[in-house]
């Protein structure tokens, strides 16, 4: 693989392959917990179903800004993607930094049991992130132009600072149990908590710490400065020493009427339930690191080095982070402290939910913020965002429409529709209906099986519902008065 490939592969061949950022519209159902753990583990509690069976879940969400399809919706890139050329992208000259993001995930059979002031859950997956950050103004353009030709871009000094790149993919088991601690009138105060063993499968991580150099001409560059870390690791099975991770939420809930002898899904209390009017939740997700062993890292910091004939040199797909090996005389001392830790992508959550109409209609506003990586680590940043979603649920159907701003800047629609059983949804529903500048796709899919009440119940809601028909019937039936 040649270095023009590699420089392009970042951008343009991620936005071509990769398969939502949080899947706003299908995240806060009371009817779907097995997607609300995701977000805040205590929220599981006070579900509207006594168990939630997720046969199988996939979704992706990939977002940039430098790279688009150019005045196309995905629907018709999809249908017309064999006669996609290099002429239908179009890159954006408008920034000082650049940056992508991905994230990809699949669900396999999971479970949440929610009764009384106790849930648990049990869940399997995989998920895969990349994030690129801090590309300057210049490599974008050598990433759209090349660099033996450009020659706009030559005899100039270029100084390359922070940039960060790190992707991970790792299947995962998660254990989650939540509690109601507080019961008071008409408040619930609940607290939840999730523990989860990774098995890690591909990582790679470069940061650059800083990097001068200049393009003489189309077979030499004088690299000034190189100050970089990277790291690579395939270890091409699932490793079960892939590390542990841990997800914390609260979630305070008022009622629409006491609740102190409130127990949901359960026989006690006649299995009756009781809305809340609405509900706040404070969540850290993702806390913890991918591990890989072995890895291949490298740690440099050299100057003044003729790079020749740069337009021919190989990047070796096996371990491309070993560009410059023969420059450094210790290629395993860098700044990185565990090289073999790649950090997740954490980050703190903010959640309001409102019940605005007969517990049928919800309106909900959240918050994402990811925490940065220190400079001594390899790891990613999570995307921030802003959600807010209204929404209709039921437990045969659910619709939502969130609106989102993805890195509090760049507005996004979504939409998320439910039937029975099957959640299909996107955060990015203009991309795919209408002809847009397309700087990248979301979809996600759900397939589950909800049990609504607890067997016993199940027997008391039929009991009630005959009941309520013989009512009906005696009243259809009973003699009419007449007056003359």
């Amino acid at each position: 693989m040649n270095l023009l490939k590699a420089l392009t592969i970042v951008f343009l061949c991620i936005c071509n392959y990769s398969v939502g950022q949080n899947a706003f519209g299908a995240l806060h159902s009371n009817y779907t917990p097995t997607n609300s753990l995701y977000i805040n583990p205590s929220s599981i509690l006070d579900a509207k179903v006594w168990l939630d069976i997720n046969i199988a879940g996939v979704g992706t969400y990939l977002n940039n800004d430098l790279v688009h399809l150019e005045n196309r919706s995905l629907i018709s890139a999809i249908r017309n993607r064999e006669s996609l050329t290099e002429n239908d992208y179009d890159f954006n000259h408008s920034r000082k930094r650049y940056h992508a993001y991905n994230r990809t995930f699949a669900v396999a059979p999971s479970v949440v049991w929610s009764q009384g002031d106790h849930a648990a859950a049990i869940s399997l997956g995989g998920r895969s992130y990349t994030g690129v950050r801090r590309i300057p103004d210049f490599g974008a353009q050598f990433i759209e132009n090349g660099v033996p030709d450009f020659t706009a871009q030559h005899d100039i000094n270029y100084v390359a600072d922070n940039i960060r790149v790190a992707s991970i993919s790792f299947a995962e088991l998660k254990l989650t149990y939540a509690y109601t601690f507080l019961k008071r009138r008409d408040n619930m105060f609940m607290a939840g908590a999730t523990f989860s063993k990774f098995f890690s499968v591909l990582g790679a991580g470069a940061n650059v710490y800083d990097f001068a150099f200049l393009v003489d001409n189309d077979s030499i560059i004088d690299v000034g400065n190189l100050q970089a870390d990277a790291v690579y690791a395939w270890n091409r099975k699932i490793d079960p020493k892939g590390g542990w991770g841990m997800d914390f939420g609260f979630t305070y809930q008022k009622m629409l009427r006491d609740a102190t002898s409130y127990y949901p899904n359960s026989p006690k209390m006649g299995c009756t339930s009781i809305p809340y009017k609405y509900k706040i939740g404070v969540s850290i997700i993702d806390i913890g690191n991918i591990k890989f062993d072995p890895v291949l890292y490298q740690g440099y910091d050299f100057s003044d080095y003729n790079w020749l004939n740069y337009g021919d040199a190989d990047v070796n797909e096996d371990n491309p982070g070993d560009l410059f090996e023969e420059q450094e005389s210790s290629i395993l001392d860098g700044q990185v402290r565990d090289p073999n830790k790649i950090r997740l992508p954490t980050f703190i959550s903010g959640q309001f939910d409102y019940n605005l109409w007969a517990s049928r209609l919800y309106v909900n506003a959240t918050v994402i913020q990811g925490f940065g990586v220190s400079r001594r680590r390899f790891g990613l940043r999570h995307a921030n965002s802003i959600s807010v979603t209204p929404r209709y649920e039921s437990y045969w159907f659910d619709f939502a429409l969130p609106v989102s701003l993805y890195e509090y800047k760049y507005p996004q629609l979504g939409a998320s529709f439910r039937a029975g059983p099957l959640t299909i949804g996107t955060d990015k529903l203009i991309n795919w209906l209408f002809n847009t500048d397309v700087y990248g796709a979301d979809f996600y899919l759900y397939l589950k099986v909800p049990i609504r009440y607890h067997p016993k119940c199940k027997d008391r809601q039929k009991g009630r519902d005959r009941d309520r028909n013989r009512r009906i019937r005696g009243r259809d039936n009973s003699p009419t008065k007449c007056t003359i």
